[in-house]
């Protein structure tokens, strides 16, 4: 069995897959699309613990998983994934225009992240973004680059009859690992437990 990493680090090879789905439970997704400049990511869970009290103890304990809300930083967007995410148009003279009451589009998110012994590959599956905030300073002394902050909600998907999931990750070494980022995302097949 392959050692765990100590440490992780960095973010790069950030993709983005377009979804698209007939029923809203089965869905299909795009070639992946490189998303340059990342230089954060964090998500936050979406639920979390409730405890169940009687008889002066915890009885139970109720825990929630809705999915995650995730904080992506960028030196810049694109204008593809101003296109096809945030539902930008581009007029005749080749503007773009941000149109304020364009349907959210739901995509998958994937990178890479570093680690002292094996790196790691994540897709979050419906993924869905909202409008993002700009602003600029003035360049004094020394320059200063300016960064973009996506607020993006990733929401559960249906595995199988029992099983619901946000996101999968491949380990350099899986069988998946080279080409996971570049092919369409696909849902994890579970192995059956021992038990069974």
């Amino acid at each position: 069995m392959a050692k765990n990493n100590i440490v992780t680090f960095g973010l790069r090879n950030v993709h983005y897959s377009l979804a698209s789905t007939v029923d809203g439970e089965t869905w299909t997704y795009a070639t992946p699309v490189a998303l340059p400049g990342a230089q954060e990511f964090s998500s936050q869970l979406i639920g979390g613990t409730t405890n169940v009290n009687a008889d002066d103890t915890i009885v139970h304990q109720l825990v929630s998983n809705s999915g995650r809300t995730i904080t992506l930083t960028l030196t810049e967007l694109t204008d593809e994934f101003k296109k096809n995410i945030l539902g930008y148009k581009e007029t005749t003279e080749g503007n773009l225009v941000e149109i304020t009451n364009a349907a959210p589009v739901t995509f998958a998110l994937g990178f890479e992240i570093q680690g002292d012994v094996k790196a790691r590959r994540v897709w979050y599956f419906l993924c869905t973004a909202t409008p993002v905030s700009e602003s600029t300073k003035t360049k004094g002394d020394s320059a200063e680059a300016n960064a973009i902050q996506l607020t993006i909600t990733a929401r559960p998907i249906k595995i199988n009859d029992d099983n619901y999931t946000s996101h999968v990750t491949a380990y350099k070494g899986d069988s998946n690992y080279d080409a996971f980022l570049e092919s369409a995302p696909k849902l994890p097949s579970l192995k059956a437990s021992s038990n069974e």
